[in-house]
C-alpha cells in the first residue's frame, strides 16, 4: 500500500498492442551478439539505489558489461511521487526504459496489461529464485507466469527500547501473546504519570501493522472468483477477529491520537513516548541515526517478531513491502535487460542490499546482527496486498486508511467498520 497507480483503459490497450508488436517472447527476439553488440540500455531505478547502494549499481553494471562490453548502461534514477506517470507517458510515446524498477504493490495493473515480459521460463537462471520471498514474488505472478524480479525487500516487526524494558525490570523482549501483554501493562505502569506514554506505539491508519493479524486469524483482504470478480473478505469472521486482536494491542498500549500514521514511531521512540512500535527494518535504523534519530540510541534498541495471538509459540505473518524489476515489453533489449537484472540481483548484490539494512529477495540469505533478529521470523507467510489491477484506486481512496482509523477512534465497531468499507473496496475492485 505505499505506491499509488492508475493506468487508462487506453494505456493499457497501447501496453498489449506493444506487447505484441516488439517480438519479445522472453528475449528471443534480440539476437544475442555477445561482446561485439553495441547499443544502449536504459534502466529505470528509484533514487533509493541512488543514495542507498550506488556501488552495487556500479558492480552490476560492470558484471554486466563483462559479457557486453560496448553497451552502455544508462541508469536513470526516479522519484516515487511520479516515476508511474512518467512510464505511462514514455509507453505513450514509444520510449519505454528497458528495465523498469516498481514497488511491489503497484504491479498488478501493469502485468494484467501486458506491459512487462513473461520471464517464465528465465526463472531458474536467477540467483536465488527457488527461495524467493514470497510477499514480492506474488506481485510478479498472473496465471502461473512470471513477470518480474524480486529486487529487494522491507517488513514489519515490534521495534523495542531495551533500555526502557530494564528500567521497567523486564529482563527479555516477549515471546508470546501473553507475555506481551504482560510486559505492556508493566510498562503502563512504571509510566502511569506520563499521559503522553505509549507502551506500544500502534497507530490507527497504518494498514501493515493491523492486516497481519487478520493474516494470523486465517484471514484476507479480498478474494478473486472464477468469474474474475473480487470478493471483501474484511466482514468474515476471520478478519472481524483479527483485527479485535489488532485493537486489543492498541487499547492495552497505545495513547494519544489514534488517527495518525506511522510516520510518528519514530519520534515516539527517540523522546522515550513510546517503548514499542510495529514498524519497518528501515524505521529500526532510524531511530538511532544522525538525521531523525540520536545516535546516543544505538545499542539500547533491537527487535522481535510479533507474537500470535491465535497460535502459542507463533507469530503473526508479516507484510512484504519492497520492490521488484521487470523487463518492458515494448523493450527491443530483451536479453540485455534479463541480463542487467540477473547481475543486479546476483547473491553478491543481495548480500549488499542486506548489509545496507533491508532484506534480500531470498530466504536464504539473512543477517547475524541480534538488533535485527526480529525481521527474520516468519518471511516463509509474508503476504502481499490483493493482485487486483484496481488495488491501487483502494489505496488512493484511502479505504482501507479510514476503516480502520474509524475503528481504532470506536467511531464504528469491527463489524459495522468491515461491512461498509468493505463494499466500498469491493466496489472499487470490481469497476471497469
Amino acid at each position: 500500500m505505499r505506491r499509488q497507480l492508475r493506468t487508462t483503459a487506453a494505456l493499457a490497450a497501447l501496453l498489449l498492442a506493444g506487447a505484441a508488436a516488439c517480438d519479445s517472447g522472453g528475449g528471443s527476439g534480440q539476437k544475442d551478439q555477445g561482446t561485439s553488440a553495441s547499443g544502449t540500455l536504459t534502466v529505470w531505478l528509484q533514487v533509493d539505489a541512488q543514495t542507498l547502494w550506488p556501488k552495487s549499481v556500479a558492480a552490476a553494471t560492470a558484471a554486466f558489461q563483462q559479457k557486453y562490453p560496448k553497451v552502455k548502461v544508462s541508469v536513470q534514477y526516479q522519484a516515487w511521487a511520479d516515476h508511474l506517470t512518467k512510464f505511462d507517458a514514455a509507453a505513450q510515446a514509444n520510449k519505454v526504459p528497458d528495465v523498469i524498477e516498481l514497488g511491489n504493490s503497484e504491479t498488478a495493473q501493469y502485468v494484467q496489461a501486458g506491459a512487462f515480459t513473461d520471464l517464465t521460463a528465465k526463472k531458474a537462471t536467477f540467483d536465488g529464485s527457488a527461495t524467493w520471498q514470497k510477499g514480492l514474488v506474488d506481485a510478479c505472478m498472473n496465471d502461473g507466469k512470471l513477470y518480474c524480479v524480486p529486487y529487494y525487500g522491507g517488513t514489519r516487526a515490534v521495534i523495542y527500547r531495551k533500555d526502557m524494558f530494564a528500567a521497567a525490570g523486564i529482563a527479555q523482549p516477549p515471546k508470546t501473546w501473553k507475555d506481551l501483554q504482560a510486559d505492556i501493562a508493566t510498562l503502563m505502569a512504571k509510566h502511569k504519570g506520563d499521559k503522553g506514554f505509549s507502551a506500544f506505539f500502534l497507530p490507527g491508519q497504518h494498514p501493515y501493522g493491523a492486516f497481519p493479524f487478520v493474516y494470523d486469524n486465517g484471514g484476507s483482504i479480498a478474494t478473486q472468483g472464477s468469474d474474475g470478480k473480487w470478493k471483501s473478505q474484511l466482514s468474515s469472521p476471520a478478519d472481524v477477529q483479527g483485527l479485535k486482536n489488532w485493537k486489543s494491542l492498541m487499547d492495552a498500549g497505545m495513547r494519544g491520537d489514534r488517527t495518525g500514521d506511522d510516520l510518528g514511531a519514530v519520534p515516539a521512540l527517540v523522546s522515550g513516548k513510546a517503548a514499542m512500535s510495529f514498524s519497518t527494518n528501515g524505521q529500526l535504523v532510524q531511530v538511532y541515526s544522525q538525521d531523525k534519530g540520536d545516535p546516543k540510541l544505538k545499542g539500547k534498541v533491537a527487535s522481535f517478531p510479533m507474537p500470535s495471538p491465535t497460535k502459542e509459540g507463533s507469530y503473526a505473518p508479516p507484510y512484504m513491502g519492497g520492490s521488484v524489476l521487470a523487463v518492458t515489453a515494448k523493450s527491443k533489449q530483451q536479453q540485455w535487460a534479463e541480463q542487467w537484472i540477473r547481475d543486479y540481483t546476483s547473491t553478491a548484490r543481495e548480500k549488499e542490499f542486506l548489509a545496507g539494512g533491508f532484506l534480500a529477495n531470498t530466504l536464504d540469505l539473512t543477517s547475524n546482527d541480534p538488533e535485527r533478529a526480529g525481521y527474520f521470523t516468519g518471511l516463509e507467510q509474508s503476504w502481499n496486498v490483493p493482485a487486483a489491477k484496481n488495488w491501487a484506486q483502494v489505496e488512493k481512496n484511502l479505504t482501507i486508511k479510514q476503516m480502520l482509523a474509524d475503528i481504532a477512534t470506536g467511531k464504528l465497531s469491527v463489524e459495522d467498520a468491515t461491512a461498509q468499507y468493505g463494499k466500498k473496496m469491493e466496489d472499487t475492485l470490481n469497476a471497469s
